[in-house]
């Protein structure tokens, strides 16, 4: 039960204003929330599975570079691709079925691929023996800070017109994109 506290509160005080938080709030301003909270699980069981079962491994076949430039390239990509939609075109993706559970979902794993939070949870693992209790307090630690991101998201959503909302939501990722392609090669 320690493993679980531990890594539930190491992770959650450590993604307030993390990436993660702010793609959440994106997404909540675009997607229905229904369909970023389900996804930001999956994604984040599906991250922090991949570090407690693989993570410590992984990168022995696929380096680390090549994961982080396929984020940046992914952050540019909705980012762009945000600010020259059209208004019929975001609202079949925001409407379909399957669009934003793929997009979330892709995003967010690529993104956190070999981030702090990654590595703290094979670290985790690796102190306290537990994969399940890692498992366990790491998702619900990114699960609920991302919740907060996506509460602030909805709170801006219906108080500034979604005109800037899109510009800001680009903005957010093709700063990301940015940063990312900073930090792999300066």
């Amino acid at each position: 039960m320690e493993a679980l506290v531990t890594s539930f509160v190491l992770i959650f005080t450590s993604e307030m204003g993390d990436k993660s938080q702010l793609m959440s709030m994106a997404f909540a301003t675009l997607f229905k929330v229904r369909t970023v909270l389900i996804s930001i699980f999956i994604a984040a069981l599906i991250n922090n599975g991949i570090a407690v079962i693989f993570g410590s491994y992984i990168t022995e076949y696929i380096p680390i570079f090549y994961i982080k430039f396929s984020a940046a390239l992914l952050f540019l990509f909705f980012g762009i691709s945000t600010l020259i939609e059209e208004e019929t075109k975001q609202e079949k993706i925001k409407n379909s079925k399957y669009g934003p559970v793929a997009t979330i979902i892709s995003t967010y794993v690529l993104s956190e691929f070999g981030d702090k939070t990654q590595l703290a949870a094979i670290a985790l693992t690796a102190s306290y023996n537990s994969p399940l209790y890692i498992l366990i307090g790491t998702t619900l630690g990114i699960f609920l800070a991302d919740v907060l991101g996506i509460i602030v998201g909805i709170y801006f959503n219906k108080r500034i017109p979604s005109k800037y909302l899109k510009y800001l939501s680009s903005f957010i990722f093709i700063a990301f994109g940015l940063s990312t392609l900073y930090k792999l090669f300066f």
